[in-house]
């Protein structure tokens, strides 16, 4: 997952005959051929080919298959995966109602360290991306990382000149405002990537200016939460 531009900023800078044809493909699964849907739009052929284009160039709609119109075979367009990741989702809503599950049946600390450890899980196929990489060189590797998750993040000098990281944004921000737990999952995804004992010294849910994380050598024989 490397986000870069929110999916509702996407869809909003498109033009309305794109938006129109998006919502098109989204409602027939199976495809439209460049007739259908130039009938269902009202415009020509030459203007649907031109949209169709500039939205298969951008990787929201994909060519599926030739079909047999009674003269020459027509092309067959679908809604790509991209394509479908324009919508609106409620992921965060389903999150919400996930993590207060568990919260109601595991408790806090239970939960806590299992988002922690799923943290440290999610870190394991990341670490080649570290592979003959030291000192301030790995963390900004692992800042790398981070932003291809969507976070806004850089190294910053710390306490005694030491690089710390610095986070902007939270991309769970609703549902870490809501549960402290959820931290947990940062905490766990830098420890497995850096494999030492990281702390965060700031939290924006808190109200400081950004989610700040401080790395400390872990101390010798110590297997982490």
């Amino acid at each position: 997952m490397i986000p870069t531009i929110q999916e509702e900023d996407v869809i909003n800078s498109l033009g309305e005959r794109q938006q129109q044809l998006l919502n098109l493909l989204l409602e027939n699964k199976s495809g439209m051929t460049m007739d259908e849907l130039a009938r269902a739009l009202g415009v020509s052929k030459p203007a649907v080919h031109q949209h169709l284009t500039t939205l298969e160039r951008d990787g929201y709609v994909a060519r599926h298959a030739l079909v047999k119109t009674g003269g020459r075979p027509s092309q067959i367009y679908v809604l790509s995966d991209r394509g479908v990741h324009l919508f609106p989702k409620h992921y965060a809503w389903f999150s919400e109602l996930l993590l207060q599950q568990l919260l109601e049946r595991m408790g806090s600390e239970a939960v806590e360290k299992l988002l922690y450890q799923l943290g440290r899980e999610a870190a394991v196929p990341l670490r080649e991306r570290l592979r003959d990489k030291e000192g301030t060189e790995k963390i900004r590797e692992v800042v790398r990382i981070m932003r291809d998750f969507g976070y806004q993040a850089q190294v910053v000098e710390g306490k005694e000149r030491l690089p710390e990281i610095s986070a902007k944004n939270c991309i769970y921000h609703d549902l870490a405002k809501a549960h402290r737990e959820v931290c947990a999952l940062d905490l766990g995804l830098l420890d497995g990537l850096l494999e030492g004992t990281v702390a965060q010294r700031s939290c924006m849910v808190r109200g400081d200016g950004d989610c700040r994380f401080c790395l400390r050598k872990r101390p010798e024989g110590s297997t982490g939460a």
